[in-house]
């Protein structure tokens, strides 16, 4: 089943999972902006990306 995942850039651990059934990119968008703004706000990237086969 595919995810997207939420990944902080600098050190590449991954945040989040979202599955792609339930979550649209717009929706996951919406969810970065306010689940993971204190890491934003302190500049840090983060970077959605589809998951690898599990």
């Amino acid at each position: 089943m595919p995810f997207w995942e939420v990944v902080l850039d600098k050190d590449k651990e991954i945040l989040g999972r979202y599955n792609q059934e339930y979550f649209s990119e717009q929706k996951i968008g919406e969810i970065v902006k306010k689940l993971y703004e204190q890491e934003i706000k302190q500049g840090n990237n983060l970077t959605i990306r589809l998951s690898k086969n599990d």
